[in-house]
């Protein structure tokens, strides 16, 4: 059995539907409310999500995987600026996934910039958030990105690996004996490779 038909239990053609339209809407969401030149974005979107285990009567648990490209330009990131497209992604990713009942570990925000060089590989970072803070944040309308930059900078323990984290090297979920990523969308053939990966050397 392949590790994508046991993480789907043997090909759960649902469960992947549900996977699928959740990143679907996702996507139309962000570009509804993302303003790209308002940011200074190249690309954005929905890049893939990763199923890494099984929960209770094998439902797939995911993590839904959106990229922000700033620019081979952008050599050194202003952390600041990433958080209202961090509060963007999220909210549009929890509806998304809430609504077709997928199961999910953590929202994978990632960020691309640099690499402009010859020899310069883009560099890649993300902000891993867990469902329990992302559902405070949708739930409370008084809880704004700054405010959200603030809790998941406080509950960060510097584990990489681990959500939440705050600001940390992307995942390469591909790679891994436990997950599997099951889509993945175009937002270029470069961006879409790296954020299913989530590698740190895009």
């Amino acid at each position: 059995m392949s590790l994508l038909d046991r993480l789907l239990g043997s090909g759960d053609d649902e469960a992947e539907a549900r996977i699928e339209a959740a990143q679907d809407a996702a996507d139309d969401a962000m570009d509804a409310r993302v303003d790209a030149d308002a940011h200074g974005l190249a690309e954005f979107g929905m890049t893939g999500v990763a199923v890494v285990n099984e929960g209770p009567d094998d439902e797939p648990v995911t993590v839904p995987i959106a990229r922000f490209s700033l620019g081979e330009d952008v050599e050194s990131l202003d952390r600041e600026r990433v958080w209202p497209l961090v509060a963007t992604a999220v909210e549009a990713m929890h509806d998304a996934f809430e609504r077709e009942g997928v199961f999910v570990r953590h929202y994978d925000v990632q960020f691309g910039f640099g690499g402009a060089g010859l020899f310069e590989a883009e560099e890649c970072r993300r902000v891993a958030l867990p469902p329990d803070i992302v559902g405070e944040f949708v739930a409370d309308p008084d809880f704004d990105s700054e405010r959200l930059r603030e809790v998941m900078n406080r509950e960060d323990d510097i584990d990489d690996a681990i959500a939440p984290v705050a600001w940390g090297e992307c995942e390469d979920y591909s790679t891994g004996s436990d997950a599997a990523v099951v889509t993945t969308a175009a937002v270029s053939a470069s961006a879409a490779s790296c954020g299913a990966a989530g590698g740190g050397g895009c």
